[in-house]
């Protein structure tokens, strides 16, 4: 009987053992998935300190240390996953600049203001920084609604900025020009910053709009374009902020690393997502399961364009990784991806958009390393860290994949196309 009784504990605790380690499996792959944003400019900047915690990680995954339990093992790994987590988001990022009077003079306007990342930094910088926030959205109710609860704070904080809530909606061109009209309109204030921010993860087969373009290219990109080419003729010197994605990447990755043999199979896209062909044919048709990565390289190329087109602005595109926010049905409610630590929340990850926005030129130039530029006439993008960084500078962007070229010179002649694609097409719709 104890004998038996010894074989269902070892069971029960083998089983234990199993749906553990299973549950560790699972947690560390959903890590890696939302993170890489995060992972692949960690092991850039802290490479040899990333391959010692791999292999610590091998080891005490796999190697036979005896005086170590398995159990043991997988508190370990719990806490590396929880240290390395808290780590990403309050110890790597770089530290926030401190607000002072100059920040108060300006005026900062954001498209998609009511919610997440846009409501987020509409808060941070009229709250803390005491700027004045023009707050673009698209429903009048939830923008009335955001902004009297950033004003409620303000008044709690006592700070000198100041929200207010305007119209746009990105679908329709006639809403952008009106937007933009009133901006231009109120001479009591120039729009110094430029938020583009407003996006979504469109479904598959929308049919095309009004405009015969794919809806999503519309209010992604060519929304977004014309508001900018609108206030720059008010202030060449616009900062200009595009929201973008570690997942632009994609658009390389597979053609320089993937064999041909399998390419067709993980790759629906063309090379580089926005080439001849997506210009002159992808954004006529209806949206397909590569929209959202085609619009996410679109806010780089375009961001990358503008100072070649508009000496005297800055442009700087944010790669945010994931975020918490309400854009995907799978990241609202109470377990949410931020709240397992997959996802940092919105207040921190924001960060890189509040660096584009608040740290001066002369800082952004010198962090970027202005001396040993190529491109100095191009924008760039701040990271997930809030540190910039050239567009396209990562290994697989490169005139040697296995593939394609992607290199940044072939994306430089893109993104050229798409600006010109751009101005043809408002010319066609009459702006």
């Amino acid at each position: 009987k104890a004998s038996s009784n010894k074989a269902v504990d070892g069971g029960i605790s083998m089983l234990f053992d199993c749906v553990i380690g299973a549950v560790l499996f699972l947690y560390t792959i959903g890590f890696l998935f939302f993170r890489v944003g995060e992972l692949i400019p960690l092991v850039a900047y802290y490479s040899l300190e990333c391959k010692s915690a791999l292999f610590g990680a091998f080891i005490l995954r796999r190697g036979r240390i005896t005086f170590v339990g398995r159990r043991v093992k997988y508190l370990l790994l719990i806490a590396s996953m929880v240290t390395l987590s808290y780590t990403m988001d309050n110890h790597i990022p770089k530290s926030l600049p401190v607000a002072n009077e100059s920040h108060s003079a300006k005026t900062v306007v954001i498209t998609g203001a009511n919610a997440g990342v846009g409501f987020e930094t509409s808060r941070q910088l009229a709250v803390t920084y005491g700027m004045q926030v023009i707050m673009g959205c698209r429903s009048e109710v939830k923008c009335n609604n955001a902004a009297n609860t950033i004003n409620a704070e303000i008044a709690s904080a006592k700070s000198n900025g100041s929200v207010t809530p305007r119209i746009i909606d990105l679908s329709n061109l006639k809403s952008v020009e009106s937007f933009a009209s009133q901006l231009l309109g109120d001479h009591s204030r120039v729009v110094d910053v430029l938020f583009n921010n407003a996006g979504y993860s469109p479904g598959v087969g929308i049919p095309v709009n009004s405009y015969g373009l794919d809806p999503s290219f519309t209010s992604m990109h060519l929304s977004h374009f014309f508001l900018t080419e609108q206030l720059l003729k008010a202030n060449p010197k616009l900062r200009v902020v595009n929201t973008s994605s570690g997942t632009h990447h994609l658009c390389a990755l597979p053609f320089a690393y993937a064999p041909p043999s399998i390419l067709k199979s993980i790759a629906s896209h063309n090379p580089g997502c926005v080439d001849e062909d997506y210009l002159q044919r992808g954004i006529k048709s209806e949206t397909d399961g590569n929209a959202y990565i085609q619009a996410k390289i679109a806010n780089i190329m375009h961001v990358v364009e503008i100072p070649r087109h508009h000496p005297r602005a800055t442009s700087i595109a944010i790669d945010l990784g994931w975020v918490g926010t309400s854009i995907q049905p799978f990241m609202k409610g109470t377990l949410t991806p931020a709240n397992l630590g997959f996802m940092r929340s919105a207040n921190v990850g924001i960060s890189p958009v509040l660096h584009a926005i608040l740290t001066s030129e002369k800082e952004l130039l010198a962090d970027l390393g202005d001396d040993d530029r190529k491109w100095k006439n191009s924008g760039f993008i701040m990271n997930v860290f809030g540190r910039p960084e050239e567009a396209f500078s990562y290994p697989w962007w490169n005139d040697h994949g296995a593939n394609a070229n992607l290199s940044r010179e072939r994306m430089m002649v893109l993104g050229e196309k798409l600006w010109e694609e751009s101005t043809k097409l408002m010319e066609i719709n009459g702006y």
